[in-house]
């Protein structure tokens, strides 16, 4: 693997990432939302900026691209002209390369209109931004349920071991809600407990394999008929969600538990 991707811990949960090739120290800033935290980061560790990687317009990923434009006179990658200092505009289906590194753009509207992932096939990493979590996915605030299932389902089709770094630390509240509210496992307890002790251990959850999550994500299970069938199971009683649900209406369901969770 030619890059090394460096976690920096952003505002309360927030991810900016920054991918650095081993060889050059240049790196590429992904979602930076505090630029004075970076900016000391990269200073302390003589790295050299060529871009600014943003995933959507919300100010806890672009907030700290102002400072960072003013301090290295870097370009602006996002698919979004709104976004200060946007350089490039980008669409779905579109290839970037950085010489170390190259990313095709996926178009993921859902949590926000404009929102893209970035993923590198040769690297197998996949920058997700607030679409896809740990255990989870991102709430819907400008798009409809419908957009953010089928861009969860491009998500899905990528290969099993790409490496997921996505926008917040939200990994140990989503495996809570998966296995309060969507399982019935009689070792719930020693899963979260350690869960939550690799977070407190490394830090952060990040990354996290795409094939683990094809299995465990109820968001990326919305299609499965023995997944619909234990969960309609669980919550017979109340009588909120069929065996026979079809996939956008078992989405919006386990959405929607989540949202008031």
């Amino acid at each position: 693997m030619m890059t090394d991707i460096k976690i920096i811990n952003q505002l309360e949960d927030n991810y900016c990432y920054i991918v650095c090739d081993k060889k050059t120290n240049k790196v590429i800033i992904i979602d930076p939302a505090e630029g004075e935290k970076i900016i000391s980061y990269i200073n302390n560790n003589k790295l050299k900026p060529v871009a600014i990687l943003a995933t959507h317009h919300h100010s806890d990923h672009t907030a700290g691209i102002k400072v960072l434009k003013e301090k290295f006179n870097i370009d602006i990658y996002s698919s979004n002209k709104k976004i200060g200092g946007t350089t490039h505009l980008l669409k779905d289906k579109q290839k970037i390369d950085f010489e170390f590194i190259d990313f095709e753009i996926i178009s993921t509207p859902g949590h926000t209109l404009d929102h893209i992932v970035y993923f590198s096939d040769k690297e197998k990493l996949l920058f997700s931004g607030d679409i896809l979590f740990y255990y989870g996915c991102g709430r819907v605030f400008e798009g409809t349920n419908e957009q953010m299932l089928n861009s969860l389902k491009k998500i899905k089709s990528l290969p099993d071991d790409t490496k997921v770094y996505c926008g917040h630390e939200y990994t140990y509240k989503n495996l809570e809600f998966v296995l309060d509210e969507l399982m019935q496992w009689p070792d719930k307890r020693a899963i979260k407990q350690k869960s939550g002790e690799i977070i407190k251990k490394n830090g952060s959850s990040m990354p996290f394999y795409l094939g683990h999550q094809k299995n465990w994500n109820p968001f990326l299970n919305c299609d499965d008929i023995h997944y619909k069938q234990e969960i309609s199971g669980f919550y017979k009683n109340e009588g909120k969600i069929r065996s026979d649900a079809t996939e956008l209406d078992f989405f919006t369901f386990i959405r929607e538990k989540r949202n008031n969770y």
